[in-house]
């Protein structure tokens, strides 16, 4: 499978869930219901992942990633959720990008399930909303 038919695929398991879910729900709703679309379509993913942080190859601690797609036990899309009141930014961006760095990522997915159904694809050098 092709990084696009993958990108494709998330994306419209991410229109079922908001479809079907509305909005305002808290973001650990959707990443359930993400989750569960990813995996019983054949995915291997994970929630909440630990992301290690390091300092001058020192650990000083972690944050977590909401998805994780696997494939031959190699990250190839993390998908960071948002359910807020205002709109996808440089900070949520950053974030993702962060967590991809540190977990040798290519590829990342970006939500917000709030009011209108944001969706960024974000990759080290660039991001296009979709």
């Amino acid at each position: 499978m092709t990084k696009k038919e993958l990108i494709e695929n998330i994306v419209e398991y991410i229109h079922k869930v908001n479809n079907e879910l509305g909005n305002h729900y808290k973001e650990n709703i959707y990443q359930n219901a993400l989750y569960y679309e990813i995996n019983n379509n054949g995915y291997i993913a994970q929630t909440e992942v630990i992301v290690p942080i390091f300092y001058k190859d020192f650990y000083v601690g972690f944050e977590r990633a909401d998805i994780v797609h696997y494939e031959n036990n190699n990250v190839k899309l993390i998908i960071e959720l948002k359910s807020q009141n205002q709109r996808l930014g440089s900070k949520e961006i950053n974030q993702l990008r962060k967590y991809m760095t540190n977990l040798k990522c290519e590829k990342g997915i970006l939500v917000n399930f709030y009011e209108t159904l944001e969706i960024i694809n974000v990759t080290n050098d660039s991001f296009q909303k979709i």
